[in-house]
């Protein structure tokens, strides 16, 4: 790459000075600039190229480099002189001959048929015509169908390059018509390379620890990393720019906030991820950033893990976090999306891994054969005298006769305790025992009931919840972890039949509606079979 610091044009921008001007210059593109440097020394050029690739990969300065080649008054095996007239005029951007076009601003119709018609005539000065066109899949179709004529049935010495980020969108009618050259993200190594030697070039006092960062910040564009360094510059003349330094100028996700955000997931704990979530948001970190870094991160375990089961953990994180990162991309509230999202795969990992105690060896833990852990009580002989001494609730009826099943998972003493707290659940005993065989195996789902009111009402479950825990409410909603609740309260409640989720406000609004509707039922008996109410209340 050639630094252009000395030549007459004065450029503020560390990128634009080192700026490739030779096809040697070009950075981890090496095949790519082999082939077009051999086709202009064997004067085997074509009339058209397309060059894809991710941004900031070379693709404008090798089609201006291409451009200075064909027309180089001294080329030498392919290579622009950067001496002669013409290299001169391409280098400062005087060329009349050398036309570059933004697709993106000049995507119509009528841009094209303009240089449909300048096509047609001449060089002015050079030997070739070259016309640039960047970003060239924003042109409209009825652009593209102006254009394809001219593609078909080229004027002689003139030359189209195409550059794009996005080649699926270009018609095939015009890549067809063009030599497809492909422009991979630049290895590491490269970028780190490049960047050592224009912070030596350019004085910059930062350690190689520093320079590691931002070459694996920049993400394989050449761009980015230089615009990176460029950002810290100011920094160097007041002393060393080290790694550490260098995280919070740029604001960087720590290796502590990564690690920590990676335990909690293994760890299955909900409040210290979103703890987390919620300390890099205030600080300003840019949650995509710290995302990828946990990728990253992720990545590097998996090339150095032995253990298998670490192994397919891993491996599963990674794809659940690559489809967080791509709806975070895409959201306007990115610390929400980054919280549902991990939740989300964090139930999902609750669900794949095995119940508390399953690689202890005990063979006679209960919760492995489908059976909480039970009480000793005296066979419900307390039953009825509970029964005598309480008021007897609503929900009693099919309970008192039937009494529980034998694989209900509780005993007498249990139902008699739990029918008598039908009025409200939070702080029991019942409560306490359901929320902690819900913790051993779905910790998500338990977290979430902790944020809930549970209150057994005309044998319902219900859980209600204020407003602003709308995502717990939502989150037990969906399917597979409402049957998984519904499965887990049958085994606990025998007077409950169904288990509703609402939020707090509506709780009176429902039992106020219930009633007006048996009422309305009543009434209707009443005027057609001529009964008459003895009783108020839920028949069973």
């Amino acid at each position: 790459m050639v630094n252009l610091q000395n030549s007459q044009m004065t450029l503020r921008s560390i990128n634009l000075r080192w700026r490739p001007s030779r096809f040697e210059d070009v950075v981890g593109q090496e095949s790519t600039v082999r082939i077009l440097r051999h086709s202009v020394s064997r004067g085997e050029t074509s009339h058209a190229y397309l060059f894809a690739g991710p941004r900031g990969t070379g693709k404008t300065s090798v089609a201006r480099i291409m451009a200075k080649a064909i027309n180089c008054e001294q080329s030498e095996d392919g290579e622009p002189c950067n001496s002669c007239d013409s290299c001169n005029r391409i280098s400062r951007g005087t060329a009349l001959d050398i036309v570059e076009i933004d697709g993106a601003s000049n995507r119509g119709i009528d841009k094209i048929r303009d240089l449909r018609e300048e096509v047609s005539y001449t060089p002015a000065e050079l030997d070739y015509k070259v016309y640039i066109i960047d970003e060239v899949h924003m042109l409209t179709n009825q652009a593209f169908n102006a254009l394809l004529k001219t593609l078909e049935e080229p004027p002689d010495r003139v030359t189209f390059i195409f550059a794009t980020t996005e080649p699926e969108k270009i018609p095939t009618t015009i890549i067809s018509r063009c030599q497809v050259f492909e422009f991979k993200e630049i290895p590491r190594p490269s970028i780190f390379e490049r960047l050592k030697k224009v912070s030596e070039a350019e004085e910059i006092d930062i350690t190689n620890e520093a320079l590691g960062l931002i070459a694996v910040r920049a993400r394989g564009s050449m761009r980015d990393g230089l615009v990176l360094l460029e950002q810290v510059l100011p920094y160097s003349s007041e002393e060393k720019i080290e790694k550490d330094s260098l995280v919070d100028l740029l604001g960087l996700p720590t290796d502590s906030s990564v690690n920590s955000f990676l335990d909690s997931l293994g760890n299955g704990n909900p409040r210290d991820l979103l703890q987390e979530i919620d300390r890099l948001a205030k600080r300003g970190r840019d949650l995509e950033i710290f995302l990828e870094s946990v990728l990253e991160e992720l990545r590097a375990r998996i090339k150095g893990g032995v253990d298998r089961a670490k192994l397919e953990t891993n491996v599963e994180l990674s794809r659940g976090l690559l489809d967080i990162l791509e709806d975070l991309r895409g959201s306007s509230n990115k610390q929400v999306t980054l919280e549902i999202g991990s939740l989300a795969l964090l139930s999902g990992i609750d669900e794949e891994a095995p119940p508390k105690g399953e690689t202890d060896g005990n063979p006679d833990n209960k919760e492995l054969n489908g059976e909480p852990e039970r009480e000793e009580v005296d066979d419900g002989q307390d039953l009825p005298q509970g029964r005598d001494s309480s008021p007897e609730p609503v929900m009693s009826g099919e309970a008192s006769s039937s009494g529980p099943g034998p694989n209900d998972g509780f005993e007498g003493e249990d139902v008699r305790r739990k029918v008598e707290e039908a009025s409200g659940l939070k702080g029991s005993d019942s409560w306490k025992e359901l929320v902690e065989q819900v913790e051993n195996n779905r910790i998500s789902i338990a977290a979430f009931l902790e944020e809930s009111n549970p209150v057994i009402r005309n044998r319902d479950l219900i859980l209600e919840f204020s407003r602003e825990f709308a995502f717990h409410k939502e989150s037990l909603e969906e399917n597979k972890n409402l049957s998984y609740l519904q499965e887990v309260v049958d085994k606990h409640f025998a007077d409950v039949d169904k288990v509703r989720i609402i939020y707090s406000e509506e709780a009176g609004d429902s039992e106020k509606t219930e009633k007006d509707l048996l009422a309305k039922k009543a009434d209707l008996v009443k005027r057609n079979v001529g009964g008459t109410v003895i009783e108020e209340g839920r028949f069973n």
